[in-house]
């Protein structure tokens, strides 16, 4: 017997699929967070406690139009548009964590089936690791705007500095040593 340790294989499906869970958990949280940053009603966020994304965007949504006055427009319509990317990632992610994959029978690609809401049969999507990496990409990216329209949207009330938008110049370099 040998002690040689085996190393294990990586799979590119099972990395994307996992980034894109990881990424949809980190979401709720995100949400769960904005929730906290916008509602100033106790009730509502003990209600908000374990749901998920779907119900966490509801009660995003019904924070904004109660507190619809309190909320300068320039961030009730940041807001607005976080929760509608919110919604479409949330559909993306589900459907790369809840289908059963199988190789895609023409071009390249996986086909991702889901039984269909509500009637017999199923949903099929074909969908690329690449994308699937894409998709989880996204979620961190609208999470950090999250962040940024939740703290703006409270910042005039705080008397706090704004968050600029975040610049989308990719040709600066890293901060080194």
């Amino acid at each position: 017997m040998t002690s040689d340790a085996v190393t294990p294989e990586r799979s590119p499906f099972f990395e994307a699929v996992g980034r894109v869970t990881v990424a949809g958990a980190n979401l709720d949280s995100s949400l769960h967070h904005l929730l906290g940053q916008i509602a100033l009603e106790p009730t509502l966020l003990r209600l908000a406690n374990a749901e998920g994304a779907a119900r966490l965007i509801e009660l995003c949504e019904l924070a904004l139009q109660t507190y619809r006055s309190e909320i300068p427009a320039e961030d009730m319509a940041a807001l607005s548009s976080c929760l509608v990317r919110a919604k479409a990632l949330k559909d993306k992610r589900n459907a790369v964590v809840h289908s059963i994959f199988l190789q895609a029978l023409e071009g390249e690609g996986l086909e991702a089936a889901r039984p269909a809401r509500k009637s017999l049969g199923q949903r099929v999507l074909t969908i690329t690791i690449p994308e699937m990496e894409t998709i989880a990409d996204d979620v961190e990216a609208l999470r950090l705007e999250l962040f940024r329209a939740g703290w703006n949207a409270g910042a005039h009330a705080s008397g706090m500095s704004r968050l600029p938008a975040q610049s989308t110049n990719q040709d600066t370099a890293p901060i080194t040593d």
